[in-house]
């Protein structure tokens, strides 16, 4: 047997804890975004995401995607992020996923981005159930995401726990005040409004838009509600709960949908032939998708919510001259319009924190506001303020922006722009 002398064998086993020690932080690093695998000169900056290409979610999945590969070429047309560590601007690359609308997927397709494709960065996925979905795997590696598609309350991100989602659409006490504040002006302005009706997909997002808009009528005292109910989200014959609401008989219907249910309200409303003089709808009846599905004639005089429109700023202008000559003419898509702010933002928060060290890009969202083409924003409690709710109609084709709201609950205000069309009341009968 050979005996090692005392200091050397100290020594000996020093050397092993240090070897190991920066083996390990190594191997850490290397599975994070801004690592130290980050820091070596790079061409090209890896984005990852999922997106629902497949699935209940796919026809604002297929915007989402879209939007950002309009936020892509954008970015690079400009040469890329600037990074202040490495000296030069670069260009950005994404790596996505179909995550076929389902959660437990998108989680696992998050995990492989980071330890597999190892990305740089992240982007969000399309909806709340998934991006709520995805949360772990951020705190897991410790990546704050700008969430865009998404609609998750103050007191839901506390409940998680989380500091690395940063919520760009607006929040649900918001957007039902905004319609309190859009019905308050309908009935100033026609006096014949009184009785008003809501449904609503059972998914968090219409939940939370249903209460809200409940709540801010009440509190406000604005027109008599005389019917409320919900349907499931996939539910294909809705036509029991309109029905119901056809016998109540309101003036103004507000028709809080999600996603592809939007379709099945929309056409079964025509089919019952009930006309409200007011018909105002979610945020799915933005998309390409609604607006191709039916003729002008049909949706004449339908109002949705939405969070842009390309009279608001001259870069939206581009950004919505882009998607048009490459897709076709988009209503000023509610996905679109969140998807550019989370773009614009994410250029910003990157080139200020002068880094990919997801840390300290998490100091600028949390810290820093941002000048943007929809106004100087920031996250107060990790949510968009103020956030913009702007009202579409369709008239003659197009979609004319008629109302907008800005402003975190309880501040939301109307906002009064040059570009704002006359609405065209009644809405038309269903031909």
């Amino acid at each position: 047997m050979v005996f090692m002398p005392r200091r050397t064998l100290i020594a000996l086993v020093i050397i092993i804890i240090i070897a190991t020690a920066l083996a390990t932080y190594y191997a850490i690093q290397t599975t994070q975004p801004g690592g130290a695998a980050a820091q070596k000169a790079k061409d090209v900056i890896k984005i990852g995401f999922t997106v629902a290409l497949s699935g209940g979610g796919a026809a604002s999945g297929i915007e989402q995607l879209r939007g950002y590969e309009i936020c892509r070429d954008w970015i690079n047309s400009q040469g890329g992020l600037y990074i202040r560590e490495y000296g030069k601007k670069i260009p950005i690359q994404l790596i996505y996923y179909d995550d076929s609308s389902d959660p437990a997927k998108a989680r696992s397709l998050y995990e492989k981005l980071i330890t597999e494709d190892k990305v740089d960065l992240l982007w969000a996925p399309w909806g709340t159930s998934i991006g709520l979905a995805v949360v772990p795997v951020l705190d897991k590696y410790n990546i704050p995401v700008i969430l865009n598609t998404h609609t998750v309350s103050e007191s839901t991100i506390k409940q998680l726990g989380t500091k690395n989602i940063f919520v760009t659409f607006s929040d649900h006490e918001s957007v039902g005040m905004a319609f309190a504040l859009f019905v308050k002006k309908l009935l100033a302005d026609h006096k014949d409004l009184r009785r008003i009706a809501i449904i609503y997909a059972e998914t968090d997002m219409s939940v939370g838009h249903f209460r809200w808009t409940k709540k801010a009528l009440e509190d406000q005292g604005i027109g008599e509600l005389v019917f409320y109910g919900s349907y499931p989200v996939a539910a294909t014959d809705v036509r029991g709960l309109l029905l119901k609401v056809k016998e109540a008989n309101p003036d103004i219907l507000i028709a809080h949908t999600f996603a592809g249910d939007t379709f099945v309200v929309f056409a079964q409303l025509r089919e019952l032939n009930i006309n409200p003089k007011v018909l105002l709808m979610g945020t799915a009846a933005t998309t390409s998708a609604f607006y191709t599905r039916f003729d002008n004639k049909t949706k004449e005089g339908t109002i949705a919510w939405t969070t842009w429109h390309p009279s608001l700023h001259p870069v939206l202008k581009e950004f919505f001259d882009t998607y048009s000559n490459k897709y076709g003419y988009t209503p000023s898509n509610g996905q679109l319009g969140v998807v550019f702010l989370s773009c614009f933002i994410f250029k910003e928060a990157v080139e200020k924190a002068g880094s990919l060290d997801p840390n300290k890009i998490r100091e600028v969202l949390n810290n820093e506001s941002f000048d943007t083409p929809f106004g100087k924003v920031r996250f107060r409690d990790q949510i968009i303020d103020p956030p913009l709710i702007l009202f579409i109609q369709y008239q003659d084709g197009l979609a004319q922006p008629v109302f907008i709201a800005s402003g975190r609950y309880p501040d939301t205000k109307p906002v009064q722009i040059a570009t704002l069309a006359d609405i065209i009341y009644p809405k038309p009968q269903w031909s």
